[in-house]
Parts: C-alpha cells; structure tokens; sequence
C-alpha cells in the first residue's frame, strides 16, 4: 500500500513529465538560470569561480529537461546569454549610482587630496578636478601636473590627458593647488593625476588595503545613460565568460559520450569478430584428441566430438553419442 509521501511523489513525477512535454520547457530554463546568474552577481561577486556557477546551472537544467542534442544546447546558451546580460546591466548601474568617490593620492604623500567636484551630474554640468602638489622645499620644481580622464565606452575607454591649472601656491607650506573645470559627455568615468616634481613623474590614486585604483568620477545621475553606456559592454564581457565556459561544459559533455558511444562500437566490433572467427572454424579443427589420447593410453584413431565431448573413432562421420555429422 501507498503512502501519502509516495503518492505525492508520483504526482509530482506525473506532473514533471507531463512539464517535459510543453514549449515552456526551454523558456523555464533560461529563467532559472538567469535568476543563478544575478544571485551570483549580487552575492558571490568577488568569488573566483562565480562565473562557473550560471553556465553550469544552465547545462543540468536543460539536463534534467530532457535537452540533450549538442546544437540546441549551443543556441539555447547563446539566448541565456542574452538574458544574462539583461540581469548583468541594471546590476552593474545600480552600482555606478551608487559609487563612493575617493581621495587620490600619491605613495610619498607629495600629491594629496586629488578630488572631482561635484561627484554626479549630466553631459551639461561642469565638473572641476582639483590636486594639492606639497613640495619638501622651496628648491622643488613642478612642470607638469596633468589628469588624465577616462570615459567608459564599448568596445574600450576614451582617454584624454587635460593639463591643469596652477590656482595658488601657499610659500609658507610649500603647497601648489591645481585645478580643472569641464564638461564630460560620458556617462561613466574614471581619472587619475599625474605630476612631473622634480623630473620624476607622480601619480594619484585611490589607495586601498588591497591595492592601488583608478579613482572614479564624474558619474551621471541618470540610471536609463548609463545602462545604454554599459550594456554592450556587458553583452561582450557576459558572453566572453559566461558563454564560452558554457560552450566549453557542453563540448566536454559531448566529448564524454563520444568517447563513450566508440569504446562500445570499438566492443561490439571485437566481439563480432571474434564470433566470426569462431563460426569460420571448420569441422576438422574442431576435432580435439581425447584426454586418454593425450595420456597416451587410447589409440591414435580417435577424437573427441565438438558437440557433447564424446571419444569417436577417427573414421566415424557421425558422432555415436549426439548424431553430429563430420566433413
């Protein structure tokens, strides 16, 4: 007798079946494993395997779906793809809108405070870069303090070096400040400052305990640029990571049951040649001498018959025991 627990398990078996048998079973798929990828991105961001995790979702799903054919398995990730990169894009501007801005420095401390004002804007707001040069005495020369803006675009950055300008200089401190105001027309933005101090050129950073970075600024306040701004940056970073790792799982799936499918034929054919080689035997080479032929103690003319094992006289055309008929 059934218990309720097995009952309900073949509900759920009869159900999962009659799911296989409709056209949501690809679209269902592709939702699951879109799903897996944002997770990963907003949780397991930093972890050096997370871009395994979607495409190897993805695969088992369309596994267990019942999806196995090596082309559909290579488009179906191609339309996934897509899909991650739509989940890869609000993401990643959420982020932009809500970056911190940092201070850049120098390692010796001699370029200070490099900052942009204000952090958010638009293509119209004027964005004013500003550094602190504090020279170790009054014989140190500055001849070049520069910032070099980069702006995010596919499929690479735009980079311009801007020259600023000296503001004041504090004699008493020995500190220079310097200063740039434009307009940007990217929406996403990173810069860095460099200073030429006595014939050795500086640079200002964002200084971290993990390392040195690229300070970012200016971004804008509007969400709908910036996710224009990065989703085909998105589109060839999801589908140069996930895609392919995807694409790698399915060859290696493929290249299983290849390998799988020869080692059985290569069986079945050794097999089949052995059988035929041992139906190719004639009758003649199938006479074994008896054992008591073999200890010498029966005559030369006999064998032993190839059917039930029995001594037969080495003129006999037939066996005397099973009837079984000699050339």
């Amino acid at each position: 007798m059934e218990t309720p627990a097995q009952r309900f398990q073949k509900q759920l078996n009869e159900l999962f079946q009659k799911f296989l048998k409709t056209p949501l079973v690809v679209p269902a798929a592709i939702a699951l494993a879109t799903l897996v990828y944002a997770a990963v991105l907003l949780y397991l961001g930093s972890f050096c395997l997370n871009g395994l995790i979607a495409p190897l979702f993805l695969l088992g799903i369309l596994w267990k779906f019942n999806v196995k054919t090596v082309k559909k398995l290579l488009i179906i990730g191609a339309v996934a793809t897509m899909f991650f990169t739509l989940a890869w894009a609000p993401i990643m501007t959420d982020y932009y809108l809500n970056v911190e801005p940092a201070v850049g420095t120098s390692d010796d401390l001699i370029l200070r405070n490099g900052t942009i004002s204000p952090f958010m804007g638009d293509d119209s707001t004027t964005y004013t870069f500003h550094l602190e040069v504090h020279a170790r005495d009054n014989h140190t020369t500055v001849s070049s303090v520069n910032v070099t803006i980069i702006g995010l675009r596919f499929p690479s950055g735009v980079l311009s070096n801007r020259s600023m300008t000296l503001d004041s200089h504090d004699s008493s401190t020995n500190i220079s400040y310097y200063s740039l105001s434009t307009t940007l027309s990217r929406p996403v933005n990173q810069f860095v400052f460099w200073a030429n101090v006595n014939g050795t050129w500086l640079v200002a950073t964002d200084h971290r305990t993990d390392g040195e970075y690229i300070l970012w600024g200016p971004i804008f306040d509007d969400g709908w640029a910036i996710g224009l701004a990065l989703f085909p940056i998105g589109l060839l970073n999801v589908y140069g990571t996930s895609y392919i790792v995807y694409a790698l799982l399915v060859f290696m799936v493929w290249w299983t049951r290849r390998a799988r499918e020869m080692r059985v034929k290569a069986y079945e054919k050794a097999l089949s040649e052995r059988e035929k080689e041992t139906s190719d035997v004639k009758k003649d080479d199938a006479k074994v001498p008896s054992l008591a032929k073999a200890m010498g103690v029966e005559s030369e003319g006999s064998f032993v018959c190839s059917e039930c094992g029995a001594d037969v006289p080495a003129e006999a055309t037939v066996c005397p025991k099973c009837g079984e008929k000699f050339d």
